[in-house]
């Protein structure tokens, strides 16, 4: 004889998104790149310096200094991070790098999503959060799919606390 298990369909709150950028590498790893190019680009301009066009190594490192500062500022806004928690009675949404630099604190019963679209072709959506006349947009560093994931979850869980509150 077998036993039914009770599953528990309620939703726990609270509830939390961690909406974040992609990284493909770390900085470590970005680092590593940054060498390997490196040796190579200097390996190439040492040979043509050796053939009498010496100018070629400023700018190779030039090039290089260029590549490590653009890795190092997108690995910088890649730690960004938006923290959206739904509890009992409030719907919080925390934007920042190491700790929040933005906090916006709404009334869950009067919370809204809103999908715009942009007002150029080709360029992302919006995901706003509204309440009371106050609102923020969350998720700018996702796709428009992944916008609309979000907002198709946040829904759910904001009518599912709605209807069991």
């Amino acid at each position: 004889m077998s036993t039914v298990a009770d599953i528990d369909h309620e939703l726990k709150v609270p509830t939390q998104f961690i909406v974040r950028c992609n990284q493909s590498l770390s900085w470590r790893n970005n680092k590593l790149f940054i060498i390997t190019v490196g040796i190579l680009t200097l390996g190439i301009a040492s040979i043509f310096a050796l053939q009498g066009l010496w100018l070629i190594v400023p700018f190779a490192g030039l090039e290089i200094l260029a590549l490590a500062i653009g890795l190092y500022i997108c690995c910088l806004r890649n730690r960004y991070k938006e923290v959206i928690t739904i509890s009992d009675g409030n719907f919080i949404v925390e934007k920042g790098v190491k700790h929040p630099t933005e906090i916006w604190k709404f009334e869950r019963a009067w919370v809204s999503l809103e999908m715009q679209k942009p007002k150029h072709k080709g360029h992302p959506s919006k995901l706003l959060i509204r309440s009371k006349g106050n609102r923020t947009e969350v998720g700018a560093c996702l796709t428009n799919k992944e916008k609309e994931n979000l907002a198709n979850s946040l829904g759910q869980i904001l009518r599912n606390t709605c209807v069991n509150s």
